[in-house]
């Protein structure tokens, strides 16, 4: 990052995504035009604007345990809520991706910074608890506080807490470095990761795990949605409800998903041989949070941020190879990001790609994997495609991605990623197409 003398890599990528749990997996859905959001089939929920959604299928935490940590992993398993099973699975395909899964790094320089949500309790474990406080047609606070809470497990609270994403993962990883979790919906793994390159270049570690996880597929999670009123009502094929950038798009899906990336410095990558698959050159953040809630609709706070990211990483709008968007789908969003891309980069200055439309939104997870899948295609020679903008909005002035993967010999990117009430990070990443040797 500019003003460092300390360059940050990426050594390690960990995904577990509706689209699959390898970068070479999640690349070939993209390159395909193949998307994961389909009718919820995790439990049945009627009364909500709709039933779509993409899925992590058939996950099992036990199968991505690192030999070393089998043991602990399935004993701690049942301290963990399923934001957090999804995390530290990604977290043990990066540190293995990395070369670190027999460890080889003083733990005093590991730390790990992440992104995470509101994690839902599981309904079964306080129901009874309420029901009984309930008793006598009103909630009875005595009765709560008498009987209802002796109902519930004592480590409750232990499966739901944010910062307990981190938590698991530095004790299977022994990460004995700086530590956070940072809360900012769709902008935590972005900041995350900004935060954890900036722990590097500061010299506080050498090895950083950042990235971000979520889960919505959860019933309180959906009625949240609806209540909010910025769920898709998509009423055709499932498949087509995401629509980033399209005149039709009418609200986000939920999705689920983990990022995590292995950030270290650059020297002490190429000592070790690391491969290296691009570098942070730079990130900023920015809020246009409005007095009456939501965002400014003109896009100023992502306009700062992605500013403020060039800024950091000493680059031109001109030298950006391509936008990954954050891209929600939602009316008000796209068109504030829209903007916000054309004062920065000028009308059509750059490709803009977003990929919701693949996925859904894995909101705190999203930053880290969007970035993930742009860095896949473009250590390729590719930036994907959006999925389902068929009639691009007249509104948004924009050169979109659109009808496959398009060729490019610029493996420089910007990830932003917006939160609906204004809250904007970008993060400048630069590939790394030979995948060794480190970025130049």
């Amino acid at each position: 990052m500019l003003g460092s003398e300390r360059r940050v890599v990426i050594t390690g990528l960990g995904l577990v995504t509706p689209l699959g749990d390898r970068p070479d997996a999640v690349w070939t859905a993209l390159a395909e035009g193949r998307g994961a959001v389909h009718r919820l089939e995790a439990f049945r929920v009627a009364g909500l604007p709709n039933d779509v959604a993409a899925e992590v299928r058939d996950f099992d935490l036990k199968s991505y345990a690192l030999p070393r940590l089998g043991k602990k992993l399935v004993k701690s398993r049942k301290y963990m809520a399923r934001d957090i099973q999804l995390a530290v699975a990604a977290a043990q395909l990066a540190v293995a991706d990395a070369g670190l899964a027999d460890g080889g790094v003083d733990p005093t320089r590991i730390g790990i910074d992440l992104g995470a949500g509101l994690i839902s309790s599981e309904l079964d474990e306080l129901a009874p608890a309420i029901t009984r406080a309930y008793e006598s047609g009103d909630f009875d606070f005595q009765a709560w506080g008498r009987e209802s809470i002796g109902m519930i497990e004592p480590i409750w609270l232990l499966k739901y807490l944010p910062n307990m994403l981190a938590c698991h993962i530095s004790i299977l990883i022994d990460c004995q470095g700086p530590s956070n979790t940072i809360t900012e919906a769709d902008a935590s793994a972005n900041l995350a990761i900004a935060e954890a390159a900036r722990i590097i270049g500061r010299g506080r570690a050498d090895v950083m795990i950042a990235g971000g996880a979520d889960s919505k597929i959860h019933p309180l999670s959906l009625v949240r949605m609806g209540l909010l009123s910025n769920m898709s009502q998509w009423r055709g094929d499932p498949s087509r409800a995401c629509r980033p950038f399209d005149r039709q798009r009418d609200g986000w899906v939920p999705g689920e998903g983990a990022g995590i990336l292995i950030l270290e410095e650059r020297e002490h990558a190429l000592a070790r041989g690391a491969r290296i698959h691009g570098e942070i050159l730079g990130a900023g953040s920015g809020c246009d949070a409005t007095p009456g809630g939501g965002l400014d609709p003109q896009g100023v706070g992502t306009e700062v941020a992605i500013a403020a990211a060039l800024e950091d990483a000493g680059l031109q709008p001109g030298e950006i190879g391509h936008v990954s968007a954050h891209g929600s789908a939602t009316r008000v969003s796209d068109l504030a990001e829209a903007r916000a891309l054309h004062r920065v980069f000028g009308a059509r200055g750059v490709p803009v790609t977003a990929l919701k439309g693949y996925m859904g939104n894995l909101v705190s997870g999203c930053g880290s994997v969007e970035l993930i899948a742009s860095l896949a295609g473009v250590n390729r020679g590719l930036i994907p495609s959006i999925l389902n903008c068929d009639e691009p909005d007249p509104e948004i002035d924009a050169d979109l991605v659109l009808g496959g993967p398009r060729a490019t010999d610029n493996p420089t990117f910007v990830k932003t990623n917006l939160t609906p009430l204004g809250q904007a990070a970008a993060v400048v990443v630069r590939g790394c197409p030979e995948g060794a040797g480190g970025a130049t």
